[in-house]
């Protein structure tokens, strides 16, 4: 731009300025918007929306004071009047200050630590704040707001300058409406969060003065307790000074402690044998426990606990706080800083060192065994669903109960066993074959679907109901619904009139907040109704009925459909009962559960919550057997057994043992209703009654060809080198195998030339 263009873009421009200029001067000789001489331009009028606003502020600023207080103490070692003291000081000073404290706006936590931000009296202060419900906030002391100053500064922020409340703190003087209030908040924030640092290194100070003092500080575990030490009270100084204590055995548990070493190390148990026999004989725990049972880390804990050497280790993890939270989580320390505080107690050893430095092999075995299956934290990889790799649950997942303890039924590969068993909360010990099982629950509810009519007429009735129960009650929930939004839209109407007015009360905009949303919730029911009412969906028939019944086959058919859901919504909770079978040693699980019609075929409508018929399901009753008595291995070892076959010899065939096929073939005779024979005399009619054939039958044709040369039987006996009532056998043996009559001896006899040697 060359400068004749600059001159005159900048004559332009203060030509085009002159009318501002002379209009500001206007104003400025006649500051009264409202006297005529003096007109504000059409621009410059307020639009509708800034008008609510300003009348809003100024709504806002004329609205009484109305005052609220928060207490807080942190020990559950204080006393309850600790926050009835703080409420006091903040009501008088209201009263000085022309404030009343309502009642209902004192918020107060109980034994809750100043360094967590979630706490219910706080949140429900802010909540309060937030509404309007009050504008003044009085604390006794900044410390009781917040001991971190991360938590502290942001919540006097949203306080004062996001709910517009005046903060008043009753020892610092911290006042909001006075300047500089911030500096003073936030070194006071320091200061109180400094104390908790000198509170804690005050606390670890005094703890290792105990510890180095060979004392007890509160670590003993199972199988140990405390004992006071006479005349210890006397050193210490301070009020109500309690005797030191050392650690102790308790005989009772220690007797437990032994007995758990004694089978992982002498009898090799594995660790969740050790867990169902502790439970089983309810052994007692560790005082600090919560709940009665043991668990698998429990054990573990025990098995890997040095103090039963005689080695007291102490401070090895520490506490470390999220100060955004107050949220508190255990780090380790390093071995260098907590050896000094390692002792070593020979009267408390339990276990010698041999058998302890057993399990902690055994233990660490079992670790690396798990290694490659844990994440980092240490968790099994296949122990949660969010990282096994199954996206869909399983047809049964937490649908089996068992009906003695109550504990679900969970997958354990193939199979499926009480939770509870393993645990040794429950006796049921029957597990029952997870694939059988989904199939024959899945034929059940199939079978009752495309074969059942009378099932199938109830399932048409409900639908019928349901129908005509929304045909009845959709119309005047509608014209409900509808008035109630027209109400609804007054009150509004007559909140934002007020404001206008300036006739608003304090807490007016959390009440005009909450009367949108109830708007919002009412519009979005007006218009389902309408959209439902518009359908106008025929009655239902019974072909709809059977298409509905397809769809929840195809669903039940495919597992990544939802097919879990599906059963659950049908059949609820399927209780197993272990029940015992005639002739049977081992016992069956048997299914009760009911099929419910009210979830077979989806509702027409809004049905209400109560409707139900007379017959809503039959109880039904399934046994889950994984042995068919038609065709298992006690059918097999009959049929071999009417094939003449030694007990040895059909268990060779069948690979178990002769008592096994002993068992069978009784259970065989139990499950027909028939007298199991005497075994005896079944064998005394076998042609072959051993596996191997006895000397006399072995030796038979031999004999016979002796016999037939009119030899006499000792010297048929001294060629053979057996004894002559073994040559009398074989003789006898041969003849009735051959189905020939056994010759008279004397006769024989007497035909011979030749009677003696």
């Amino acid at each position: 731009m060359n400068q004749s263009q600059f001159q005159l873009g900048s004559s332009e421009s203060s030509s085009a300025l002159t009318p501002i200029l002379m209009g500001q001067a206007e104003a400025a000789s006649n500051p009264n918007p409202a006297d005529p001489a003096g007109p504000r331009p059409e621009s410059y009028r307020r639009s509708k929306h800034q008008q609510q606003q300003r009348q809003l502020t100024e709504a806002d600023s004329r609205r009484p004071d109305v005052g609220a207080s928060y207490a807080r103490f942190s020990s559950d070692l204080q006393r309850d009047e600790s926050n009835e003291d703080q409420q006091r000081k903040c009501r008088e000073l209201a009263e000085v200050n022309s404030h009343e404290i309502r009642p209902d706006l004192e918020f107060e936590d109980f034994a809750t630590s100043g360094t967590k931000r979630e706490r219910d009296g706080l949140n429900a202060m802010l909540k309060a704040g937030e509404a309007g419900e009050f504008n003044v906030l009085y604390v006794f002391s900044l410390s009781r707001l917040a001991r971190e100053s991360v938590i502290t500064l942001p919540l006097l922020k949203d306080i004062v300058y996001v709910f517009r409340i005046r903060f008043i703190s009753v020892t610092e003087g911290i006042d909001s409406d006075r300047d500089g209030w911030e500096l003073i908040a936030a070194i006071y924030a320091i200061i109180h969060e400094r104390y908790v640092k000198e509170l804690s290194a005050n606390v670890l100070r005094g703890q290792e003065g105990t510890v180095l003092g060979g004392y007890s500080v509160g670590d003993w575990c199972f199988g140990y307790g405390s004992q006071e030490v006479p005349g210890s009270e006397v050193s210490r100084r301070g009020k109500n000074v309690k005797p030191r204590k050392t650690y102790m055995i308790l005989m009772e548990h220690a007797a437990w402690v032994v007995r758990i070493f004694h089978w992982y190390v002498e009898e090799g148990k594995s660790i969740c044998w050790i867990v169902r026999e502790l439970n089983r004989l309810k052994a007692p725990k560790d005082h600090r426990s919560t709940t009665p049972d043991w668990d698998h880390p429990l054990v573990v804990n025990v098995l890997s606990n040095a103090k039963y050497i005689g080695t007291w280790p102490w401070g090895e993890k520490y506490n470390s706080r999220d100060p955004k939270t107050g949220n508190l989580s255990q780090k380790f320390r390093s071995e260098e800083e907590c050896r000094p505080w390692t002792r070593h107690f020979p009267d408390l050893r339990l276990i010698a060192d041999e058998i302890f430095q057993h399990a902690q092999v055994k233990l660490e075995a079992n670790a690396k065994k798990w290694d490659e299956h844990r994440k980092d934290k240490g968790r099994l990889s296949g122990s949660s669903e969010s990282c096994n790799g199954r996206t869909v649950n399983k047809l049964l997942h937490k649908l089996m109960v068992c009906d003695a303890c109550g504990h679900p039924f969970q997958y354990l590969g193939k199979r499926l066993r009480c939770s509870g068993y393993a645990r040794g909360l429950c006796d049921v010990r029957t597990s029952l074959a997870a694939e059988p099982a989904e199939q024959r629950i899945l034929e059940v509810i199939l079978d009752r679907m495309e074969k059942d009519d009378e099932w199938f007429q109830l399932v048409h009735q409900h639908a019928l109901a349901s129908h005509r129960e929304f045909l009845t009650h959709a119309p005047g929930e509608l014209e409900a619904k509808v008035s109630e939004l027209r109400e609804l839209e007054s009150r509004i109407a007559r909140l934002v009139d007020s404001i206008e007015l300036g006739n608003a009360a304090a807490d007016v905009n959390a009440r005009l907040s909450q009367r949108r949303q109830e708007q919002t919730a009412l519009h979005r029911d007006v218009e389902r109704l309408k959209a439902e009412s518009r359908q106008q969906a025929p009655e239902p028939t019974e072909a709809w009925v059977r298409e509905q019944l397809a769809h929840m086959r195809e669903r039940l058919s495919d597992p990544s459909s939802g097919a879990n859901e599906a059963i659950r919504n049908l059949l609820g909770r399927i209780r197993l009962i272990e029940s015992q079978r005639p002739g049977r040693k081992s016992k069956i699980l048997v299914g009760q559960l009911r099929l419910d019609i009210r979830c077979t075929v989806p509702d027409r409508g809004s049905v209400t919550a109560g409707h139900t018929l007379d017959h809503p399901g039959e109880s039904i009753l399934i046994e889950f057997d994984d042995r068919d008595p038609g065709d298992g291995p006690r059918n097999r070892a009959k049929e071999l057994q009417d094939q003449g076959l030694l007990n040895v010899e059909i268990a060779k065939q069948l690979g178990v043992s002769r008592s096994r096929v002993t068992a069978l073939i009784k259970e065989w005779y139990e499950c027909h209703g028939q007298t199991v024979p005497d075994g005896r005399t079944r064998r005394s009619g076998l042609e072959v009654k051993h596996l191997e054939p006895p000397l006399y039958q072995s030796i038979a044709d031999q004999v016979m060809l002796l016999y037939d040369q009119k030899q006499l039987l000792s010297e048929i006996a001294e060629q053979l080198n057996v004894d002559i009532n073994t040559v009398t056998k074989s003789i006898k043996f041969w003849h009735k195998s051959r189905n020939l009559p056994v010759p008279d001896g004397r006769t024989r006899r007497k035909n011979l030339t030749r009677k003696s040697r």
